[in-house]
């Protein structure tokens, strides 16, 4: 079978070192790979239980005047009929409000709380800003307004939500809004699951880099050291292939049953919580192509046990050798021909 190039390892391990780099550093700083999120949670609408409910009660609102001026006539008839008039048409201005707060006031209502409209989990950091132009136009954008430390202070949305809440307008808690004790579990379990995940991806991204170097290395070693060489890419690209998929497979299963339990107790608070596909699509391509750089490492480790050189520049230790042991035994020259000396033995007369 023709020798691979060495070039596919090299290749292979530099590209996937990339993509697992950009994945560790998305959101690093405000802006930075914003999309390439592993989780984010639309706050756009938490709160709007309590104005429904508010809408609930005062679908019938109850009569305010009513019976009040009733036999009062003249100057103080007509002040107090005008007065219940004004307080009716408000109350029935802030129903048509209520009403309408999933068209209009959406857009507007964690601005009001005194909380952002969506909050991004990255391997490092927490993400925060608004949606542009409206949290309720399909494919909006994010602007977003600051980053926080994730993985050294915790991936703690709640804590950042009800400190929101606390400093608004209406000093409210998440508490105040809805928010149980199975949400906050899951928010926990969200907690840990993103720390041993970005844990996992940083040691990744180191095996991937080293892995990458040793590649390179490969093409000058291979000469004189040939079975330690291969040997030695193949356990490091098999360490960074593992650590690859392990973190790939909690920032996909474990985030997304964590996601699912947000937004089933959320729903009713109006907060909802969504799985990024842009960091599922470059961690899953990193691992491929470092997949491919193990079987190309593992497929020259078994050439070499059945006796093939890796050497790219063709098997010249067996021709040495060959040309070396005939040297030393076949190409001797006749001793007895070239010495002149006679070892017969001559007879006595």
């Amino acid at each position: 079978m023709k020798q691979l190039p060495i070039g596919i390892p090299i290749v292979g391990s530099l590209a996937a070192f990339i993509l697992i780099l950009l994945a560790l550093l998305a959101g690093s700083r405000p802006g930075f790979m914003e999309e390439y999120d592993l989780v984010a949670f639309n706050t756009s609408g938490l709160g709007q239980n309590l104005i429904i409910n508010a809408g609930n009660d005062n679908d019938e609102p109850t009569p305010t005047g009513s019976g009040i001026c009733d036999g009062v006539g003249g100057f103080l008839g007509r002040t107090c009929s005008s007065a219940t008039a004004a307080v009716d048409s408000l109350q029935s201005d802030i129903t048509d409000t209520v009403n309408d707060i999933g068209n209009e006031i959406a857009d507007e209502l964690a601005d009001r709380l005194g909380i952002h409209e969506f909050y991004s989990l990255h391997a490092l950091t927490i993400c925060e800003g608004d949606y542009s132009p409206n949290a309720t136009t399909s494919g909006a954008d994010r602007n977003v307004t600051e980053c926080h430390k994730g993985f050294t202070n915790g991936y703690n949305v709640s804590a950042l939500l009800d400190h929101g809440l606390q400093v608004g307008p209406y000093k409210l808690t998440l508490a105040d809004l809805g928010f149980t004790d199975e949400m906050q579990d899951a928010m926990d379990t969200l907690n840990t699951v993103l720390k041993a995940f970005t844990a996992l991806l940083i040691i990744a991204v180191g095996f991937t880099g080293i892995s990458m170097l040793a590649s390179i290395a490969a093409l000058f070693l291979i000469p004189r050291h040939e079975r330690k060489t291969v040997l030695i890419n193949l356990i490091l690209a098999g360490t960074a292939l593992s650590f690859l998929v392990l973190s790939g497979l909690i920032g996909t299963i474990a985030a997304s049953i964590a996601t699912d339990k947000i937004n089933e107790k959320g729903d009713d608070i109006g907060l909802s919580a969504n799985l990024g596909k842009g960091y599922l699509i470059i961690t899953w391509i990193a691992v491929g192509l470092m997949l491919i750089t193990f079987g190309y490492w593992l497929w020259q480790f078994l050439r070499y046990r059945n006796g093939k050189t890796t050497d790219p520049r063709g098997p010249r230790k067996y021709a040495r050798d060959s040309e070396e042991s005939g040297a030393a035994y076949g190409d001797r020259p006749n001793m007895r021909s070239t010495s002149g000396i006679n070892f017969s033995r001559t007879r006595r007369h």
